[in-house]
């Protein structure tokens, strides 16, 4: 009987030191992967978040490291990669804000607009105070996008309106305005929008007209002023 417990124990000790090693391990390659996705080194917070997730064992964690899957995946333009590690973390986790706004955003870039909707809905039903005002404008935004997208121009005008409400400065919700305003015929009211949503990007990345959204709502601000030209 002695021996059996003394085997016991041993095995005991043993198994917990690997599986603490192990964990600490998962642990430090998360912080690793926290730190390459800082630096903009993508390919390895994703690589080292993928092997510190299959180490984890609480839901927790496991959430934690799929947001920065997603997170990682989304810069390198995959986008329904991204989409399918947020999948993954809702399972686990399925009120978790940021991952439903998140992939309500997603699947809006992937003209998947119900199912944008759900998210977003979800998402900022559950929003309340626990993103700042800018974060919770730029998902109205989104919302009114997708709105926009299954022709649901008032919902989209709603919006739009209480995105600028929360934050005025918003360049996508002057932008989705702007969008509001042409749909229903006003040019001028459109093509002012356009600007304000133009120069609030400027204002706040000089460089961001290089970027692909930047060019769209460059061009979208040209079309606009030639709309105008042709009705006077």
């Amino acid at each position: 009987m002695i021996k059996f417990v003394r085997i016991f124990t041993f095995l005991l000790a043993a198994i917990l030191t690997v599986v603490s090693i192990f964990y600490m391990d998962a642990e430090q390659e998360f912080a690793l992967a926290q730190r390459a996705f800082r630096k903009g080194d993508n390919d390895q917070a994703l690589r080292l978040a993928r092997r510190a997730n299959r180490a984890f064992s609480a839901d927790a964690d496991k959430t934690e490291a799929y947001y920065l899957q997603a997170l990682a995946a989304e810069k390198m333009g995959w986008t329904e990669k991204a989409v399918y590690y947020l999948d993954k973390l809702l399972k686990l986790d399925s009120v978790k804000v940021e991952a439903l706004l998140f992939r309500g955003e997603l699947n809006y870039r992937l003209d998947e607009c119900n199912n944008a909707l759900k998210d977003l809905n979800k998402g900022l039903d559950l929003t309340s105070n626990r993103l700042p005002k800018n974060k919770q404008a730029y998902y109205y935004s989104q919302r009114g996008l997708a709105y926009l997208s299954v022709n649901k121009l008032d919902d989209a005008e709603n919006d739009a309106f209480e995105a600028l409400s929360l934050y005025e400065k918003s360049s996508e919700a002057h932008d989705l305005m702007s969008k509001v305003y042409e749909q229903k015929g006003n040019i001028e009211l459109a093509l002012d929008e356009c600007e304000k949503a133009y120069n609030l990007m400027i204002e706040k990345d000089k460089l961001s007209f290089m970027t692909p959204k930047g060019k769209a709502l460059s061009e979208r601000l040209v079309d606009l002023r030639v709309k105008k030209l042709r009705m006077n």
